[in-house]
C-alpha cells in the first residue's frame, strides 16, 4: 500500500488511494498532530446539470468559473497542501467539456483521489471505459424517473467502486428495505443514506426517525457485511441505536471536508449559503483555519449544528456569517 499522510488534530491518518483504506493513527507520538488541511475538498465544477430537481439545494445563479486548465492546477495545489481527496459534483460534472480526460490527467498528475457523483444519465459505457483505473469511488444520486438499475449494471460489470446516494424521505422510508434488499441482489455493495436539508415536509417526523433507526439495525443484522450501510453526518444525534463506526455528534464541516463553489467560493458545506471569495489558491489554507474554528451552521433545516437540527419552533438563531470571517 503506498499511503499519503494527513496530520488531523492529535492523530495522524494514512490514506492509499487505490484501495481507498485509511489507516488512523493516534497515541502519544501523534499528540502534537495539528490538522492543516481538510481530508476532502468537494468542489461544484460546474453548476450546470441535465436535470431540473424541485428538491436541488444548488444556487441557480451561481455561474460556472473554472475551466480545464483551471481545474488541473487546483488538483496541483490541494495535492502539495496535503489534501487527500477531492470530490467532483455540480450541477452535474459528467456535462463539464472533456469530463473523461479531465478525471484522467488529475489521477496521473495529483496525489488525489478522485471521486465524483452523478445523476447516472451521462455514466455510458464509454465514459466508464474512458476513466477506468482513474477514479477512486462514483457516487450514484437514486431518481425515481431514470434508469438506475441498468447504470448499476455498467458498474457493477466493470467492478467499479461506486455506492449509491439515497434520500431518505417520508415515502423512501416506507421502501427503504425493500429497496436495499433489491440493490444488494443487484450487486450493490455500499449505500449512503442522506437526510434532507431544506423544506420540513420533507423530513421524517420523530415516530420515522424511530423507524429508520431501528431499520438500520435491523439491515445491518441482515447484511452482516455485505453491503456497507452508511449515514451522512447531517443526521449526526438522530439514529442512537444504528450501529456507527465513527460518532461525532458534530458534523466537522469545515475542519475534515471544505466546499468549493462552481463559482469560487470556500463554504464549509455543500448546504450552506454565502461563503468567502478567492481569487488565488494560496488564500486557501488561511480561509480554512478561519472556518475550521468558526464551526458555522447552514441556514437550512436539517443542519446538525442547528438547535433541534433546525427544525419546528426551536430552529430560529442568530447565527455567525461567512461575512464575519473576512
Amino acid at each position: 500500500m503506498t499511503a499519503r499522510r494527513l496530520d488531523l488534530d492529535g492523530a495522524v491518518l494514512l490514506f492509499d488511494r487505490d484501495t481507498g483504506k485509511n489507516v488512523l493513527v493516534r497515541g502519544d507520538e501523534t499528540r502534537d498532530a495539528v490538522q492543516t488541511a481538510p481530508r476532502v475538498v468537494q468542489m461544484a465544477l460546474t453548476n450546470a446539470c441535465n436535470k431540473t430537481c424541485g428538491f436541488c439545494y444548488r444556487p441557480l445563479e451561481a455561474r460556472s468559473a473554472w475551466t480545464f486548465d483551471e481545474v488541473l492546477a487546483f488538483g496541483g495545489f490541494l495535492t502539495r497542501w496535503g489534501v487527500l481527496e477531492l470530490a467532483l459534483g455540480g450541477g452535474e460534472p459528467t456535462v463539464f467539456p472533456k469530463f473523461p480526460d479531465l478525471v484522467r490527467r488529475l489521477w496521473a498528475e495529483t496525489g488525489l483521489a478522485i471521486n465524483f457523483t452523478t445523476n447516472g444519465t451521462r455514466l455510458t459505457d464509454e465514459l466508464l471505459d474512458a476513466i477506468r483505473g482513474s477514479v477512486g469511488q462514483i457516487q450514484l444520486s437514486v431518481y425515481d424517473d431514470e434508469d438506475l438499475d441498468g447504470a448499476i449494471d455498467r458498474l457493477v460489470a466493470r467492478r467499479v467502486r461506486f455506492g449509491l446516494n439515497y434520500l431518505v424521505t417520508p415515502a423512501r422510508l416506507r421502501t427503504l428495505d425493500a429497496d436495499l434488499l433489491a440493490w444488494s441482489a443487484r450487486g450493490v455493495r455500499d449505500v449512503l443514506l442522506l437526510s434532507y436539508k431544506g423544506e420540513e415536509a420533507l423530513h421524517l417526523s420523530p415516530k420515522e426517525l424511530r423507524a429508520l433507526d431501528e431499520g438500520l439495525v435491523r439491515c445491518h443484522d441482515h447484511f452482516e457485511g455485505r453491503m456497507q450501510l452508511k449515514v451522512d453526518v447531517c443526521w449526526s444525534t438522530r439514529l442512537p441505536n444504528a450501529p456507527q463506526l465513527f460518532f461525532d455528534p458534530d458534523c466537522r464541516a469545515g475542519a475534515l471536508f471544505l466546499s468549493v463553489t462552481s463559482d469560487r467560493r470556500v463554504l464549509s458545506c455543500s448546504f450552506a449559503e454565502g461563503g468567502v471569495p478567492f481569487e488565488r489558491f494560496e488564500e486557501l489554507p488561511a480561509i480554512y483555519m478561519q472556518l475550521k474554528t468558526a464551526r458555522l451552521a447552514a441556514p437550512k433545516p436539517g443542519c446538525a449544528r442547528l438547535p433541534a437540527h433546525g427544525l419546528g419552533a426551536r430552529r430560529r438563531r442568530a447565527l455567525p456569517r461567512y461575512a464575519e470571517l473576512t
